[in-house]
């Protein structure tokens, strides 16, 4: 995409977001997100750029052409030009945010290839193929990770408000529902997606 296609692609999303307490009508038309809005538009166009090619396209898991941030390392080099793409587009708007995806999809490539090696099951695939939709849809994903906490002497299951951690609260067939609190989402209203994760190593009543 280029950034007024993801601006386009925002509106076609109906999130319910508040700013100072007031609902926001559109995400993409709204002057006090437009900062940034812009911010993670440069990611998508310096992709465009022939002469950032090589920094900020790699290819996908399909083989096909997919934007830096949303990339598998696969060598030293492309552990550089996810830096150097870090330190270009950051140049020009402070915090791009898409770098955090790039982030969260290799710990997890790591996390998941290491427990399939031990114990088998069918979560690295599952990433692999999510991955590979993101990369599909060139898709801006908000890394939800820190958790709210509450009482930071106990542990998530021991809250007085359970809210305070995201748990599961039910499982279904279809997969699981979950609820809680997740603070400085850097994005979240302009991200078509997010990838939640614990902030912390959970016990199973947790």
């Amino acid at each position: 995409m280029s950034a007024p296609q993801y601006r386009e692609s925002l509106r076609r999303l109906t999130p319910r977001v508040y700013v100072g307490g007031e609902l926001i009508a559109s995400v993409a038309d709204e002057p006090r997100l437009e900062p940034g809005i812009n911010a993670v538009g440069l990611t998508y166009d310096f992709a465009l750029l022939p002469a950032y090619a090589k920094t900020m396209v790699t290819p996908g898991l399909s083989g096909a052409p997919t934007n830096r941030f949303l990339a598998i390392n696969r060598s030293r080099d492309d552990l550089l030009d996810k830096l150097e793409a870090v330190r270009l587009t950051c140049q020009y708007a402070g915090c791009t945010q898409r770098y955090l995806t790039h982030d969260a999809f290799n710990g997890l490539w790591e996390a998941t290839w290491r427990i399939a090696q031990r114990t088998g099951g069918e979560n690295h695939e599952r990433l692999k193929a999510y991955i590979a939709y993101a990369q599909a849809n060139d898709l801006a994903i908000g890394i939800a990770m820190t958790d709210g906490k509450g009482d930071r002497s106990k542990r998530p299951s021991e809250q007085a408000e359970p809210l305070s951690y995201v748990h599961v609260t039910e499982r279904r067939a279809d997969g699981i529902v979950i609820a809680g609190v997740k603070a400085i989402v850097t994005g979240g209203p302009y991200m078509h997606e997010y990838l939640v994760l614990p902030c912390r190593r959970m016990r199973e009543e947790d």
